[in-house]
């Protein structure tokens, strides 16, 4: 009869962990129900079109009645093209900074740390989820960007656009916003509040805009290919940081002081 009943209560006590993908998405849908239709971030975007449009129109227009301006019209649509990605990425590293510092002001973070989910499932899945909203907001961003382009100057315009360097930005944008998220993760996980998360990681972005600025204009006046191997090697360090991170995250440290 006691075996009975020890192997029901045993059978009742004992769980199934998630693996480590359906993890990741559970931290990640979580976060990113949350972040996606905040306030913020929907007028951020109304704001980033409004300067997008003003931009495009102010640029592309003296260049569009020059008769020498076709000439170095691609260009400009491709630094257009960057600019538009990454004024519209920008939400991602502003969830990223309180996806931790954030979650232990509300005092709901200690309820998440508490869960059997492993270090790596728990950072990718709240990387993922600041980088998800980041990016539907960058495609829409662009899209709006090539209508505008129609719209304002025809469709011809697009036809000076440089197809490999347009694609090479594209590629790159999801590793520059993994790469900023994970780096603004770290830092809300080790600083007490969400302010000071957002200060360190807006410092440490603006430095990533700058490197990945760089590399555009090495790519449209140089070589592609040195574009493409930045590309691959972001993505591989993305990899790696995000594996570094978990391990030298100091979890239990984290919830004894909560």
């Amino acid at each position: 009869m006691h075996s009975v009943e020890d192997a029901e209560v045993s059978a009742s006590a004992s769980y199934t962990p998630l693996p480590t993908l359906p993890a990741i998405w559970l931290v990640a849908r979580r976060q990113l129900v949350e972040a996606l239709w905040t306030r913020s971030s929907l007028v951020m975007f109304g704001v980033s079109l409004v300067i997008n449009t003003f931009i495009v129109w102010s640029t592309l227009q003296p260049q569009n009645q020059s008769p020498n301006g076709h000439s170095a019209i691609g260009n400009t649509l491709a630094f257009l093209l960057l600019f538009v990605a990454l004024l519209n990425s920008q939400p991602a590293v502003g969830i990223a900074a309180g996806v931790f510092a954030g979650d232990k002001e509300r005092g709901c973070l200690l309820p998440l740390l508490a869960t059997p989910v492993s270090n790596t499932a728990l950072l990718a899945g709240k990387v993922l989820g600041a980088v998800i909203p980041a990016l539907l907001y960058t495609v829409a961003g662009i899209i709006i960007y090539l209508i505008e382009i129609i719209l304002l100057f025809g469709p011809a315009t697009l036809a000076f656009m440089p197809l490999g360097l347009s694609l090479a930005i594209i590629a790159f944008i999801p590793a520059l916003l993994i790469f900023a998220a994970t780096v603004a993760s770290l830092i809300s996980s080790r600083v007490a509040t969400f302010q000071s998360a957002q200060t360190y990681s807006s410092l440490i972005t603006t430095g990533l805009w700058l490197i990945f600025g760089a590399l555009v204009f090495v790519a449209a006046f140089f070589t592609l290919w040195i574009f493409v191997l930045g590309v691959l090697i972001a993505y591989m360090l993305d990899g790696l940081l995000i594996i570094l991170a978990a391990r030298t995250w100091q979890r239990e440290e984290v919830m004894a002081k909560q």
